[in-house]
Protein backbone atom coordinates (compact mmCIF):
# COMPACT_ATOMS: atom_id res chain seq x y z
CA UNK A 1 0.00 0.00 0.00
CA UNK A 2 1.16 3.67 -0.86
CA UNK A 3 1.44 6.58 1.86
CA UNK A 4 -1.88 7.28 2.79
CA UNK A 5 -3.60 10.48 2.85
CA UNK A 6 -3.70 12.23 6.57
CA UNK A 7 -7.62 12.25 6.57
CA UNK A 8 -8.26 15.28 8.57
CA UNK A 9 -10.75 16.03 6.62
CA UNK A 10 -13.41 13.42 4.15
CA UNK A 11 -15.67 15.09 1.64
CA UNK A 12 -18.49 13.08 0.95
CA UNK A 13 -19.62 13.21 -2.78
CA UNK A 14 -22.61 11.81 -4.52
CA UNK A 15 -21.63 9.01 -6.71
CA UNK A 16 -24.55 9.83 -9.01
CA UNK A 17 -23.41 13.58 -9.64
CA UNK A 18 -20.64 13.96 -12.76
CA UNK A 19 -21.19 17.22 -12.15
CA UNK A 20 -19.41 17.17 -8.41
CA UNK A 21 -17.48 14.52 -8.86
CA UNK A 22 -15.62 16.77 -11.62
CA UNK A 23 -15.26 19.74 -8.72
CA UNK A 24 -14.38 17.69 -6.46
CA UNK A 25 -10.85 16.59 -8.73
CA UNK A 26 -9.96 20.49 -7.74
CA UNK A 27 -10.80 20.41 -3.89
CA UNK A 28 -8.44 20.77 -1.02
CA UNK A 29 -9.92 17.63 1.19
CA UNK A 30 -7.56 14.77 2.11
CA UNK A 31 -9.74 12.14 1.28
CA UNK A 32 -12.85 11.92 -0.86
CA UNK A 33 -15.89 9.89 -0.68
CA UNK A 34 -17.76 8.59 -3.09
CA UNK A 35 -21.35 7.92 -2.29
CA UNK A 36 -22.82 5.03 -3.36
CA UNK A 37 -25.49 4.40 -0.09
CA UNK A 38 -27.82 7.34 0.89
CA UNK A 39 -26.76 10.19 -1.92
CA UNK A 40 -28.12 7.41 -4.86
CA UNK A 41 -31.58 6.48 -4.88
CA UNK A 42 -32.44 2.98 -5.82
CA UNK A 43 -33.12 2.96 -9.36
CA UNK A 44 -30.04 5.01 -9.93
CA UNK A 45 -27.89 2.55 -8.67
CA UNK A 46 -26.37 0.86 -11.90
CA UNK A 47 -25.99 4.24 -12.93
CA UNK A 48 -23.53 5.81 -9.99
CA UNK A 49 -21.59 2.37 -10.12
CA UNK A 50 -20.54 3.41 -13.70
CA UNK A 51 -19.63 6.93 -12.82
CA UNK A 52 -17.38 5.82 -9.81
CA UNK A 53 -15.78 3.26 -11.57
CA UNK A 54 -14.69 5.44 -14.37
CA UNK A 55 -13.83 8.41 -11.32
CA UNK A 56 -11.73 6.16 -9.19
CA UNK A 57 -8.56 6.56 -12.02
CA UNK A 58 -8.80 10.26 -11.83
CA UNK A 59 -8.79 10.39 -8.32
CA UNK A 60 -5.47 8.19 -8.65
CA UNK A 61 -3.89 10.06 -11.30
CA UNK A 62 -3.89 13.03 -9.00
CA UNK A 63 -2.56 10.90 -5.94
CA UNK A 64 -5.99 12.26 -4.06
CA UNK A 65 -6.79 9.33 -1.98
CA UNK A 66 -10.49 7.61 -2.97
CA UNK A 67 -12.69 5.93 -1.06
CA UNK A 68 -16.00 4.35 -1.77
CA UNK A 69 -19.44 3.73 0.39
CA UNK A 70 -20.85 0.77 -0.59
CA UNK A 71 -23.67 -0.14 -0.12
CA UNK A 72 -25.60 -2.97 2.39
CA UNK A 73 -22.55 -5.50 1.90
CA UNK A 74 -25.03 -7.97 2.54
CA UNK A 75 -27.62 -6.93 0.26
CA UNK A 76 -27.37 -7.69 -3.68
CA UNK A 77 -26.42 -3.90 -4.16
CA UNK A 78 -23.30 -4.07 -1.74
CA UNK A 79 -22.03 -6.75 -3.73
CA UNK A 80 -22.30 -5.44 -7.15
CA UNK A 81 -20.78 -2.30 -5.79
CA UNK A 82 -17.65 -4.30 -4.58
CA UNK A 83 -17.41 -6.02 -7.91
CA UNK A 84 -17.64 -2.34 -10.45
CA UNK A 85 -14.99 -0.76 -8.14
CA UNK A 86 -11.99 -3.47 -7.01
CA UNK A 87 -10.74 -3.61 -10.36
CA UNK A 88 -9.96 0.09 -10.31
CA UNK A 89 -8.55 -0.38 -6.75
CA UNK A 90 -9.49 2.54 -4.71
CA UNK A 91 -8.05 3.25 -1.67
CA UNK A 92 -10.85 1.65 0.63
CA UNK A 93 -14.50 0.73 1.08
CA UNK A 94 -16.66 2.22 3.97
CA UNK A 95 -19.01 -0.80 4.98
CA UNK A 96 -22.10 1.55 6.30
CA UNK A 97 -24.05 0.27 9.67
CA UNK A 98 -20.81 -1.90 10.41
CA UNK A 99 -21.14 -5.11 12.41
CA UNK A 100 -19.02 -7.93 12.77
CA UNK A 101 -20.85 -9.90 10.04
CA UNK A 102 -20.52 -6.94 7.73
CA UNK A 103 -17.00 -6.64 8.12
CA UNK A 104 -16.17 -10.26 7.79
CA UNK A 105 -18.35 -10.86 4.41
CA UNK A 106 -16.77 -7.34 3.21
CA UNK A 107 -13.03 -8.90 3.65
CA UNK A 108 -13.71 -12.31 1.95
CA UNK A 109 -15.29 -10.32 -1.60
CA UNK A 110 -12.47 -8.25 -1.35
CA UNK A 111 -10.44 -11.18 -1.61
CA UNK A 112 -12.08 -12.90 -3.74
CA UNK A 113 -12.27 -9.85 -6.10
CA UNK A 114 -8.85 -8.56 -5.62
CA UNK A 115 -7.50 -12.15 -6.89
CA UNK A 116 -9.86 -12.23 -9.68
CA UNK A 117 -9.06 -8.89 -11.22
CA UNK A 118 -5.39 -9.62 -10.07
CA UNK A 119 -5.38 -6.58 -7.70
CA UNK A 120 -2.87 -7.54 -5.14
CA UNK A 121 -4.24 -8.79 -1.75
CA UNK A 122 -5.20 -6.49 0.86
CA UNK A 123 -4.31 -3.58 -1.26
CA UNK A 124 -8.23 -2.28 -0.47
CA UNK A 125 -8.72 -1.20 3.35
CA UNK A 126 -12.30 -1.34 5.44
CA UNK A 127 -13.28 1.75 7.23
CA UNK A 128 -16.46 0.46 9.55
CA UNK A 129 -18.90 3.31 9.59
CA UNK A 130 -20.15 2.92 13.00
CA UNK A 131 -23.88 4.31 13.51
CA UNK A 132 -26.11 2.25 15.43
CA UNK A 133 -26.35 0.95 19.45
CA UNK A 134 -25.18 -2.61 18.45
CA UNK A 135 -22.67 -1.29 16.53
CA UNK A 136 -21.29 0.64 19.59
CA UNK A 137 -21.76 -1.47 22.14
CA UNK A 138 -19.86 -4.26 19.55
CA UNK A 139 -16.82 -1.93 18.43
CA UNK A 140 -14.26 -3.67 19.68
CA UNK A 141 -15.42 -6.72 17.87
CA UNK A 142 -16.05 -5.49 14.69
CA UNK A 143 -12.28 -3.34 14.61
CA UNK A 144 -10.69 -7.07 15.53
CA UNK A 145 -12.54 -8.64 12.22
CA UNK A 146 -10.66 -7.55 9.65
CA UNK A 147 -6.98 -6.97 8.81
CA UNK A 148 -7.32 -4.29 6.18
CA UNK A 149 -9.09 -2.00 8.59
CA UNK A 150 -7.07 1.61 8.86
CA UNK A 151 -9.63 3.73 9.91
CA UNK A 152 -12.87 4.02 12.12
CA UNK A 153 -16.08 6.00 10.94
CA UNK A 154 -19.07 7.28 13.44
CA UNK A 155 -22.46 8.38 11.89
CA UNK A 156 -24.21 10.10 13.69
CA UNK A 157 -27.39 10.86 12.06
CA UNK A 158 -28.26 7.27 11.75
CA UNK A 159 -27.06 5.92 15.49
CA UNK A 160 -29.82 9.35 17.21
CA UNK A 161 -32.56 7.73 14.47
CA UNK A 162 -31.55 4.03 16.23
CA UNK A 163 -31.73 5.74 19.76
CA UNK A 164 -35.00 7.83 18.69
CA UNK A 165 -33.36 10.95 19.87
CA UNK A 166 -32.97 14.57 18.54
CA UNK A 167 -29.77 14.92 16.96
CA UNK A 168 -28.56 18.69 18.58
CA UNK A 169 -25.79 21.28 18.09
CA UNK A 170 -24.29 20.59 21.03
CA UNK A 171 -24.19 16.90 20.80
CA UNK A 172 -24.91 15.52 24.57
CA UNK A 173 -26.42 12.77 22.91
CA UNK A 174 -23.83 11.38 20.81
CA UNK A 175 -20.97 12.30 23.83
CA UNK A 176 -21.04 8.29 24.66
CA UNK A 177 -20.53 6.92 21.36
CA UNK A 178 -18.15 9.22 20.27
CA UNK A 179 -16.07 8.50 23.72
CA UNK A 180 -16.25 4.79 22.78
CA UNK A 181 -15.16 4.92 19.18
CA UNK A 182 -12.73 7.50 20.15
CA UNK A 183 -11.37 5.12 22.72
CA UNK A 184 -11.46 1.91 20.52
CA UNK A 185 -9.38 3.58 17.41
CA UNK A 186 -6.70 4.43 20.00
CA UNK A 187 -6.50 1.04 21.27
CA UNK A 188 -5.79 0.16 17.32
CA UNK A 189 -4.14 2.59 16.15
CA UNK A 190 -5.97 3.87 13.46
CA UNK A 191 -7.43 6.92 12.53
CA UNK A 192 -11.11 7.84 13.89
CA UNK A 193 -13.12 9.99 11.55
CA UNK A 194 -16.02 12.06 13.11
CA UNK A 195 -19.40 12.04 11.92
CA UNK A 196 -20.30 15.54 9.15
CA UNK A 197 -21.63 18.57 10.95
CA UNK A 198 -25.06 19.15 8.70
CA UNK A 199 -25.36 22.81 8.57
CA UNK A 200 -23.07 23.78 6.23
CA UNK A 201 -23.84 27.51 6.93
CA UNK A 202 -22.80 27.64 10.19
CA UNK A 203 -18.32 27.44 10.13
CA UNK A 204 -18.62 28.85 14.51
CA UNK A 205 -20.41 25.57 15.47
CA UNK A 206 -18.85 23.54 12.94
CA UNK A 207 -15.13 24.65 14.72
CA UNK A 208 -16.77 24.01 18.04
CA UNK A 209 -17.95 20.73 16.98
CA UNK A 210 -14.41 19.74 15.50
CA UNK A 211 -12.54 21.31 18.02
CA UNK A 212 -14.76 18.72 20.73
CA UNK A 213 -14.34 15.79 18.57
CA UNK A 214 -10.41 16.14 18.68
CA UNK A 215 -10.37 16.62 22.20
CA UNK A 216 -11.74 13.29 22.39
CA UNK A 217 -9.35 11.58 20.25
CA UNK A 218 -10.52 12.04 16.50
CA UNK A 219 -7.79 12.77 13.84
CA UNK A 220 -10.11 13.74 11.19
CA UNK A 221 -13.48 14.44 10.23
CA UNK A 222 -16.39 13.27 7.56
CA UNK A 223 -17.18 17.22 5.74
CA UNK A 224 -20.42 17.42 3.11
CA UNK A 225 -19.68 20.18 1.72
CA UNK A 226 -16.43 22.15 0.41
CA UNK A 227 -16.84 24.89 2.58
CA UNK A 228 -16.16 22.88 5.31
CA UNK A 229 -13.21 21.51 4.58
CA UNK A 230 -10.62 24.53 5.70
CA UNK A 231 -12.23 24.52 9.19
CA UNK A 232 -11.45 20.80 9.75
CA UNK A 233 -7.96 20.64 8.69
CA UNK A 234 -6.99 23.46 10.83
CA UNK A 235 -8.92 22.05 13.95
CA UNK A 236 -6.97 18.45 13.19
CA UNK A 237 -3.49 20.03 12.14
CA UNK A 238 -1.34 20.63 15.14
CA UNK A 239 -0.66 24.31 15.65
CA UNK A 240 2.79 24.91 15.17
CA UNK A 241 4.28 26.50 18.46
CA UNK A 242 2.44 24.13 20.49
CA UNK A 243 4.46 20.91 18.56
CA UNK A 244 7.49 23.60 18.94
CA UNK A 245 6.41 23.97 22.97
CA UNK A 246 6.58 19.97 23.11
CA UNK A 247 9.60 19.77 20.93
CA UNK A 248 11.23 21.68 23.21
CA UNK A 249 9.97 20.20 26.38
CA UNK A 250 10.85 16.78 25.20
CA UNK A 251 14.32 18.19 24.85
CA UNK A 252 14.14 19.02 28.63
CA UNK A 253 12.73 15.80 29.78
CA UNK A 254 15.41 13.68 27.60
CA UNK A 255 18.41 15.69 29.57
CA UNK A 256 16.67 14.49 32.79
CA UNK A 257 16.85 11.20 31.27
CA UNK A 258 20.11 10.98 30.71
CA UNK A 259 21.25 12.43 34.13
CA UNK A 260 19.12 10.20 35.90
CA UNK A 261 15.95 11.55 36.87
CA UNK A 262 12.54 10.69 36.01
CA UNK A 263 10.97 13.86 36.19
CA UNK A 264 11.60 17.49 35.51
CA UNK A 265 10.57 20.71 35.21
CA UNK A 266 9.27 22.82 31.88
CA UNK A 267 7.87 26.29 32.56
CA UNK A 268 7.54 26.29 36.23
CA UNK A 269 5.38 22.82 35.54
CA UNK A 270 6.51 19.18 36.63
CA UNK A 271 6.93 16.94 33.56
CA UNK A 272 6.33 13.24 34.10
CA UNK A 273 6.33 10.21 31.20
CA UNK A 274 2.90 10.37 30.73
CA UNK A 275 3.11 14.49 30.21
CA UNK A 276 6.30 13.73 27.78
CA UNK A 277 4.44 10.66 25.79
CA UNK A 278 1.51 13.20 25.27
CA UNK A 279 3.99 15.52 24.01
CA UNK A 280 5.39 13.05 21.55
CA UNK A 281 2.78 11.76 20.51
CA UNK A 282 1.08 15.55 19.11
CA UNK A 283 5.08 15.93 17.35
CA UNK A 284 4.70 12.55 15.80
CA UNK A 285 0.97 13.53 15.10
CA UNK A 286 2.46 16.72 13.20
CA UNK A 287 5.42 15.00 11.24
CA UNK A 288 3.18 12.41 10.15
CA UNK A 289 0.72 14.73 8.71
CA UNK A 290 3.83 17.02 6.52
CA UNK A 291 5.33 13.77 5.59
CA UNK A 292 1.96 12.54 3.88
CA UNK A 293 0.85 15.88 2.63
CA UNK A 294 4.04 15.68 0.78
CA UNK A 295 3.78 12.61 -0.33
CA UNK A 296 0.62 12.56 -1.55
CA UNK A 297 -0.90 16.04 -2.88
CA UNK A 298 -0.59 17.64 -5.91
CA UNK A 299 1.43 20.74 -6.66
Amino acid sequence: MGVKSPRRSLLFVPGISEKMINKALDIDADSIILDLEDAVESGLKSEARALVKQAIKRFKAKNIEIIVRINDITTKDGAMDVEAIVEETPDAIIVPKADVEKIVAADILLDATELRYGVEQGEIDIIPLVETSEGILDIKAILNASSRITAVQFGAEDFTSDLGVKRTVEGDEISFARNAIAIAGNAFKIDVIDTPFTNIHDEASLEIDAKKAGSLGFTGKACIHPNQIKVVNEVFTPDRKEVEKAEQLLEVFEAALQSGKGVCTFEGAMIDKPIADRARRLVERFQTIENRLKATRKD
